[in-house]
């Protein structure tokens, strides 16, 4: 049976208004097993009939099959496993991938081949080695082709065209660079090939070269000129069906591709790089910080007490201005009696007055914040003494002159000591220290919770305020779900003490969920802020990697072309390119990872500041960073599958 019918191949250029017949209705067959040789003068045609017999073109009308195959009709994809499964190339310059091993060069075609894209890795060494020992090249197998002769290259070649098991090798001036000593050895090894049922068309100028084969046929302007042997004409052909679709290549494969490129390039690759190592180092330590800043004021607040409520009178606060404060009634120790008495829900209650002044004592004095409370302040704030014991109910109703410290103001006035039973001066009067505070921190504003004096409440309204309202209450719940219901009960309990209509902004009752939220949505805000500012870096680092893969395109044409021709389709290469995109980005974000983890724990140990990072955010770095590569990478991966092949060959 015939390997190649054609018939009537006509391929015409068009340029502008001229048109250029490349050839004028070529008829030629080839029967298996034959040893062909098309030659002819520059321009005659014979290029562009060994480019439409390799599926490397398509013509402009006629008929053509290979292997029983019509190819007339067939998309880029279809041609391409044509390409892979049917035919066998060998090229003039060898077109090895340098940098690249004689095994692994010759395992290529079936990286896109069905049976060597789902093979196992063993069974593609083992094809490919027979190949490289069939051309006598066993003992070059890790070879690269710069440690090759030019003979030894083009045997290479042969054997990469072998490995697939074609039906045709189709050699474009395979002897055009060599010597006439190696010349000799590639024409007898095709020889030995053929004899061995291999069908082989040399496309060639030189005679001498063109008598090893068995038929010469002559192209001149683009047709034929028979010298020997008849060729047969196209007859009905059925179809066959290729070895099923091109494989996809595994996901492997393509990521040890991918590394290989980027090593070839490490600096390049490394600079590349750069801009989303430090695009995603600055996010998560902006965020960490971020996150850390959350997590210390739910903390700072929740200190304050877990199920605190604090009632102030007037409207709350908006932007910085009290809406109608002074237009009621302030609260009194009446509200905090009614309170006590009437709620259902609140367990503890506490006036708070607030003064500040200077306290007298041990090493000296110390400028403070003196609250007046009553027992259950201690309920409520969930506050421990690490001294001593807190003031008594006894001492509230007589008006006892005991006081609690602050751990801040007990360090201040009493260094290295415990105060507890020590006496103290405010203003002019001598305050007992019942004990001393445990520890509390800063507050969510960054106040210091443990500078502050506590004393009785009576005792604070008769020897510091003078006055008789009390500016604030705080209450607490049992449980942290009765915390709503207390807030509405404690407003309808205020508005019917002091007459006050409901509905009108009279009292403020807020709990600590409202204080953390305000907080939370401030730190959150800036977080944001920062990581969007330094997001930008991630933006230069993805469009570095897009103008790297553009230069890479650009470097790698003629590689493309190369696989174009060996069976690569575009979606091959296309995925190829993406692939390295996202390694290079992901490689970037695992490597800014551990530069953001690293430098947001070292700024939290020099700083003092809690930096959170959690797992879930590493991941979203790294994915984010990949996701970059693919939005980056999408352009150039696309440019170089949407190249010619020819033209990518041809490219230098």
């Amino acid at each position: 049976m015939n390997v190649i019918d054609t018939k009537q191949l006509v391929k015409t250029y068009v340029s502008g208004t001229t048109e250029v017949h490349a050839l004028r209705g070529i008829d030629l067959a080839v029967e298996k097993g034959e040893f062909v040789a098309i030659m002819g003068a520059s321009g005659s045609g014979k290029s562009t009939l060994m480019n439409l017999l390799g599926c490397l073109d398509t013509p402009t009308s006629g008929a053509y099959a290979i292997d029983g195959i019509n190819v007339e009709g067939l998309d880029r994809n279809q041609l391409a496993d044509i390409r892979n499964q049917k035919i066998g190339f060998v090229f003039q310059g060898f077109n090895l991938l340098p940098r690249t091993t004689a095994l692994e060069n010759v395992e290529l075609p079936m990286l896109y081949d069905r049976r060597g894209a789902n093979a196992k890795k063993r069974d593609t060494h083992a094809l490919a080695t027979a190949a490289l020992q069939r051309v006598g090249l066993g003992d070059r197998l890790e070879h690269q082709p710069s440690e090759l002769s030019g003979g030894q290259q083009q045997r290479v070649a042969i054997a990469r065209a072998l490995v697939t098991g074609p039906a045709l090798i189709l050699a474009d001036e395979p002897t055009g660079n060599l010597d006439t000593r190696t010349s000799m050895e590639v024409m007898a090894l095709f020889q030995e090939l053929n004899e061995q049922g291999i069908t082989i068309i040399l496309v060639t100028h030189e005679r001498d070269i063109a008598s090893y084969t068995k038929r010469i046929v002559e192209v001149r302007d683009g047709r034929i000129r028979r010298r020997a042997g008849e060729e047969s004409p196209l007859r009905g052909v059925r179809p066959r069906a290729l070895r099923g679709e091109g494989g996809r290549m595994k996901s492997r494969t393509l990521v040890k591709l991918a590394t290989q490129s980027i090593e070839k390039n490490k600096m390049r690759a490394a600079l590349t790089m750069l801009g989303i190592i430090i695009g995603v180092a600055a996010v998560l330590v902006m965020v960490g910080v971020g996150s850390g800043a959350r997590s210390r004021i739910r903390q700072q607040i929740n200190s304050l007490g877990t199920n605190m409520i604090v009632v102030t009178p007037g409207a709350a606060q908006q932007g910085g201005v009290s809406q109608g404060a002074q237009a009621f009634p302030n609260l009194s120790l009446a509200d905090v009696e009614k309170i006590h008495s009437d709620s259902q829900y609140v367990t503890a209650v506490s006036p708070v007055v607030v003064s500040r002044t200077s306290v007298i004592g041990g090493a000296g004095n110390w400028r403070t914040v003196i609250n007046g409370v009553d027992t259950g302040y201690q309920t409520i704030r969930d506050w421990k003494t690490s001294s001593g014991d807190f003031f008594t109910g006894d001492d509230v109703q007589a008006n006892r002159r005991v006081v609690l410290l602050g751990n801040t103001v007990a360090q201040n006035l009493f260094p290295g000591e415990d105060p507890t039973g020590a006496e103290i001066q405010i203003r002019n009067s001598i305050f007992k220290v019942a004990g001393v505070l445990a520890p509390k921190g800063q507050t969510a504003s960054g106040n210091d919770s443990d500078d502050v004096v506590l004393m009785p409440y009576t005792t604070a309204l008769q020897t510091l305020s003078g006055r008789s309202f009390i500016p604030q209450i705080l209450a607490s719940t049992a449980n942290e779900s009765d915390i709503p219901a207390a807030q509405e009960e404690i407003r309808t309990l205020l508005r019917e003490s002091h007459r006050v209509e409901a509905g009108a902004e009279d009292f403020t009752v807020r709990n600590q969920s409202d204080l953390a939220s305000a907080a939370e949505s401030s730190t959150r805000v800036m977080t944001l802020l920062l990581a969007a500012i330094a997001s930008i870096s991630l933006l230069v680092g993805g469009i570095g990697i897009m103008n790297i893969m553009l230069v890479s395109v650009t470097e790698r044409t003629r590689e493309i072309g190369i696989r174009m021709a060996i069976g690569a389709r575009g979606s091959d290469v296309l995925t190829q390119f993406l692939v390295e995109s996202i390694v290079m980005g992901m490689l970037g974000g695992l490597v800014g990872l551990v530069l953001g983890f690293a430098s947001a724990k070292i700024l939290g140990h020099f700083t003092g500041w809690e930096t959170v990072i959690s797992p879930l955010m590493m991941i979203v770095a790294v994915g984010f960073s990949g996701a970059v590569g693919v939005f980056f990478g999408y352009y150039p991966a696309r440019k170089a599958a949407a190249l010619n092949p020819i033209q990518a060959l041809r490219y230098e």
